[in-house]
């Protein structure tokens, strides 16, 4: 059994309560369920923790306790920077009750390796942390189940190599899959509306993988890129698209919910990668180890980054949320644009738009116009914000998320500065406090 239940259970009604709390069989109803916030931390700060000896290296980890687990299976969560939160509790204790044979821990990765919760870094790090980790539980369990996510999917991918290319086969057998949950595959966030560049680990790892990708996710359009190149290298790839949910899975939608979701889908894609694996007969191989020390290094990429000044806007044209066709270039031809790539679900795009709505006020609206375009928001969602957050610039619905593709967007926001030419001078893919000084002399520069 898992150390903490998932829910009230119901119970027969003391005297005295309401009828209208019991319901037609004479149980009183379930009491409604706390709606976590990402924030909270009180059900994963309950997690058992002990310090665990991985080879000689110790490393503190949370775990349920499992009394029915024989060894025959581990699930180990290897976690991302952001500090662990109920979303990633409620997700081990749905795995656990679903697996009670199995253990089922957790590494907050930046915690155990005393490293900053910083992504850049984290992209960097050479991953030798996960051999000595591999090493110690193919000894202990019979088969193992890793489960990672975002930027920590490269270290990751990194030890991997290091321990497939020294583990004999009985102990590479022992890997049951790689789950990369929302995975960043990529050297940098990439300057918006610049080529992206993949870490070269990705097309030498040779590994059963299943990737979740959030269909609401900033990556949801360039997924295939890192599917394609993990299998040129020899990877075994399924992918699990989780829809109506955005990148951090939990982090942004109902947690409780999310989080039974992910489960319930990392249960099944083992099924399916066990079916998969026994179909074409794939095993686990050693394989040789690459030298990290050849891969480029991530690096901070942050503010506004002044373009080459030879890119032609690309057109757009959508729907705005009463239905109307716009054009973008021909119903503002003429004027400078900040066409703005966001999503509701976003915190740094809602906190940048009362600083928009003020710049625009400030602005020559006859030389100078704001754009927004918002990524696969459904109308319904859209107009409910639009009730609670003034907007005073038009919001255009890219449904399909097919325009935020054509300019190449990777993060949000996003947004471009568009001369009276057409031509792409300025983009950032941060938010922004656009009524600054700073970003108004920008503004203005491209209005002349």
């Amino acid at each position: 059994m898992a150390a903490f239940a998932c829910g009230s259970h119901a119970q027969q009604p003391a005297k005295g309560d309401s009828q209208a709390n019991v319901n037609k069989t004479g149980v009183a109803k379930e009491d409604k369920l706390k709606a976590y916030r990402y924030s909270d931390r009180d059900l994963w700060t309950s997690l058992p923790q002990t310090d665990y000896d991985f080879a000689g290296e110790t490393l503190t980890l949370h775990k349920i306790e499992q009394p029915e687990a024989d060894g025959s299976h581990l699930i180990l969560f290897i976690g991302e920077t952001a500090v662990p939160n109920n979303g990633d509790a409620l997700v081990m204790q749905h795995l656990a009750e679903k697996n009670p044979r199995s253990e089922v821990w957790f590494i907050d990765t930046p915690d155990a390796l005393f490293v900053e919760r910083e992504r850049t870094g984290m992209r960097n790090n050479a991953g030798d942390f996960m051999l000595p980790i591999m090493q110690q539980i193919t000894q202990v369990f019979a088969s193992v189940t890793l489960i990672t996510m975002d930027v920590v999917s490269v270290p990751v991918l990194r030890g991997l190599n290091q321990w497939q290319s020294q583990a004999d086969q009985v102990n590479l057998n022992k890997l049951s899959q790689l789950i990369l949950l929302y995975p960043s595959l990529y050297v940098n966030t990439p300057v918006a509306g610049r080529e992206r560049e993949l870490f070269p680990i990705v097309e030498h790892s040779a590994l059963p993988i299943s990737v979740f990708q959030p269909q609401l996710g900033a990556q949801a359009n360039y997924i295939d890129e890192s599917l394609m190149a993990l299998r040129r290298g020899g990877s075994l790839v399924q992918l699990e698209k989780i829809a109506a949910a955005t990148d951090g899975i939990y982090k942004f939608q109902d947690i409780r919910s999310m989080a039974k979701i992910c489960s319930d889908m990392i249960d099944r894609s083992e099924k399916h990668m066990r079916q998969l694996r026994r179909t074409i007969n794939y095993r686990v191989l050693p394989v040789e180890k690459f030298d990290p020390s050849n891969s480029p290094k991530s690096e901070i990429v942050s503010g506004l980054i002044k373009l080459d000044g030879t890119a032609k806007m690309p057109d757009i044209k959508l729907h705005d949320l009463q239905g109307n066709a716009v054009d973008v270039l021909a119903e503002h031809a003429g004027k400078a644009l900040l066409i703005n790539f966001w999503a509701t679900w976003c915190p740094h795009c809602v906190e940048e738009i009362p600083s928009m709505n003020r710049a625009l006020a400030q602005l020559d609206q006859e030389r100078f116009a704001m754009i927004s375009i918002s990524y696969k928001d459904t109308a319904e969602i859209m107009s409910q914000f639009t009730q609670e957050i003034q907007v005073d610039f038009p919001i255009l619905m890219d449904y399909e998320g097919h325009v935020s593709a054509q300019w190449k967007v990777f993060a949000f926001p996003s947004s471009f500065l568009v001369d009276r030419q057409g031509i792409i001078r300025y983009s950032i893919n941060a938010g922004a406090i656009w009524d600054s000084p700073d970003m108004l002399e920008k503004l203005r520069e491209i209005s002349q």
